[in-house]
C-alpha cells in the first residue's frame, strides 16, 4: 500500500511539475519549428547551407542537382584558385552527393567563357567602386585580367606567347550581339560588355552537359564520371 501511496505522490508530482515542463517543452517545440520552416524556407528559396542570400562579390558554387547557390566560405573544402562567375565546373553540395561529401571539379574553359568570366568580374568591381561601368577595353582590361587570373579561370596551362590574344579577340567578335556587346572608343579602342548585363544569370550550362554526356542522370540525382571528391 505504501509503495501504491509513494507511487501516487510521485504521480502528484510529476503532474504538477509537467504542467511547467509542458509551458516550457511547447514553447521549445514552437521555436524548433520556427527554426524548421526557417531552414525549409531558405532551402526552398535556394540558398546556401547558412541560408543567406547571394553575394556577388565572392565566390558562389551552383550546385547541379538542386539548383541552389552555395558560397565558398560556406563549402567545407579549400576549392583552390576560383574568381566570381565561373562557368566551367561541376559541383554537388553534401546534400546531392551521395557520399554525404561535397563534389567538385573545375575543366578546362572556352575562350567565351573566360571572357565572360572577366567581364562580369570587371562589371562587378565597378559596380563597388561606384563608376558603374558596363563596357571594358579588351586591350587595357579584360586581357590583363585573364592574364592575372588563368589559373583561377581554367585548368588550360598557362600560354608562354602572346599569340592567345588574338584567340581572345576572335572569340569576342564571334559572339556580339549572342553574348557581347561591343563599341570603338577613340581613347580605350575596342571595348566588350555582356549582353545581358545581369550577373546573377551566370552559371554552368548544366543542361547542355547532360546533353553531352558530361554529367549522367541516375536514380541518385546527378553525377560526374570522374569527379573529384573534396
Amino acid at each position: 500500500m505504501s509503495e501504491d501511496i509513494e507511487f501516487s505522490d510521485k504521480n502528484e508530482d510529476s503532474s504538477s511539475m509537467t504542467s511547467q515542463e509542458k509551458q516550457m517543452n511547447e514553447s521549445d517545440l514552437s521555436k524548433q519549428l520556427d527554426a524548421d520552416k526557417s531552414e525549409k524556407k531558405n532551402v526552398e528559396a535556394g540558398n546556401c547551407y547558412c541560408g543567406k542570400d547571394r553575394n556577388l562579390n565572392i565566390i558562389e558554387l551552383l550546385c547541379a542537382n538542386c539548383n541552389r547557390w552555395f558560397h565558398e566560405s560556406c563549402i567545407g573544402y579549400q576549392l583552390g584558385k576560383l574568381v566570381p562567375f565561373l562557368t566551367n565546373y561541376v559541383f554537388l553540395c553534401k546534400n546531392c552527393s551521395p557520399t554525404g561529401l561535397e563534389t567538385f571539379k573545375k575543366s578546362q574553359a572556352q575562350t567565351f567563357q573566360m571572357c565572360i568570366t572577366a567581364i562580369a568580374n570587371l562589371q562587378q568591381s565597378s559596380l563597388k567602386e561606384g563608376t558603374n561601368k558596363t563596357m571594358f577595353s579588351k586591350d587595357k582590361e579584360i586581357i590583363p585580367y585573364l592574364e592575372y587570373h588563368w589559373e583561377a579561370l581554367t585548368t588550360t596551362p598557362r600560354r608562354v606567347t602572346t599569340s592567345w590574344h588574338v584567340t581572345v579577340t576572335k572569340a569576342l567578335i564571334k559572339d556580339i550581339h549572342i553574348l557581347f556587346v561591343f563599341e570603338d572608343h577613340p581613347d580605350d579602342g575596342h571595348m566588350y560588355g555582356l549582353i545581358n548585363s545581369d550577373l546573377t544569370h551566370i552559371k554552368p550550362n548544366y543542361e547542355a552537359m547532360i546533353k553531352g554526356g558530361t554529367l549522367k542522370v541516375t536514380d541518385m540525382g546527378i553525377q560526374h564520371g570522374k569527379i573529384h571528391y573534396v
